[in-house]
């Protein structure tokens, strides 16, 4: 794994004559077993090298005075937040963000961004935050933004994606609750960018949504897209209590209490398939360890 630090150097300053296709040890073909890479990249580097290409060059112009933005590679390519979470190491699912891309009757594309909690997204609700009439419906967009594929969608847009320039997409909207908790967390999160699985960047989410605000305006927006919706069935037998929980929706705040009491413990996971987020066949660490050789604890 290779990391692009914005105005910082470490192990090697980029320059013009910097290509990642041959440069990059990550995208090259030699992988880096067990390592990673820093590069120090000056914003016109971080344009020029992956950002300029999809007509991305806000970002670094937002994030010059602020840093805390950097571009990863990766020796594999992935899909989903899964796939993303388990590169990273030591990272939550928590920490990777999805754009799901939802299309009313009308043809109008919503950007749905939230953290990975794990559960499915309720449309109807949402379509109720949007304040859509209640005899439209949000499905799986039928085709998306210019510069994204499924496995690597984003809220990065252009000022020609959206309905006021001609573009698909009529707002692109945030969970709110994940804001607040994001901004008091300060942590990075992972989004994909761009074409390329085998690429990443990096910033807060909360910090992404007002990059976003300060650039698009009243098109971004905040709702409560993630929800909490359960059964509990609480057994008490021989003095041991079993409680057994099923979740229709998971709330960030509440996905993130969960995570951090979990411990140790017979854990059994198993998955649905899913048209919206594309998740993989369950993996234990040792499964995908075999699968994958060259799994990275990311920096920071």
């Amino acid at each position: 794994m290779s990391v692009y630090m914005l105005d910082e150097s470490d192990d090697l300053l980029v320059d013009e004559r910097f290509a990642p296709d041959r440069d990059d040890p990550s995208l090259n073909g030699q992988k880096m077993f067990a390592l990673w890479r820093r590069f120090g990249a000056g914003r016109r580097a971080l344009d020029r090298l992956f950002l300029a290409p999809y007509e991305l060059e806000y970002i670094t112009e937002y994030f010059s005075t602020r840093r805390d933005l950097r571009v990863l590679t990766y020796p594999l390519k992935t899909s989903t937040s899964y796939e993303k979470a388990q590169c990273l190491g030591s990272w939550s699912p928590l920490n990777v963000i999805k754009a799901l891309y939802l299309q009313s009757l009308s043809g109008d594309l919503y950007a749905i961004v939230v953290p990975e909690t794990g559960c499915f997204l309720n449309k109807d609700a949402i379509r109720e935050q949007l304040g859509l009439d209640t005899d439209d419906q949000l499905v799986k967009a039928r085709s998306l933004p210019r510069n994204m594929a499924h496995g690597t969608c984003s809220p990065f847009l252009t000022a020609d994606d959206f309905i006021d320039n001609g573009g698909p997409v009529r707002a692109v909207v945030f969970d709110t609750q994940t804001l607040q908790c994001k901004r008091e967390e300060s942590q990075l999160d992972d989004f994909s960018f761009g074409l390329d699985h085998r690429c990443s960047i990096q910033m807060n989410y909360a910090a992404c949504f007002d990059m976003l605000v300060a650039r698009y305006g009243a098109a971004v927006l905040g709702r409560e897209l993630l929800g909490l919706a359960f059964k509990e069935n609480l057994v008490r037998r021989n003095g041991k209590i079993r409680i057994h929980y099923e979740f229709d929706a998971l709330n960030y705040r509440t996905a993130r209490f969960i995570e951090q009491i979990h411990g140790f413990g017979d854990v059994s996971i198993v998955n649905d398939y899913s048209d919206e987020s594309y998740l993989p066949e369950v993996l234990t660490p040792n499964d995908f360890q075999r699968m994958n050789p060259y799994v990275y604890r990311a920096p920071g």
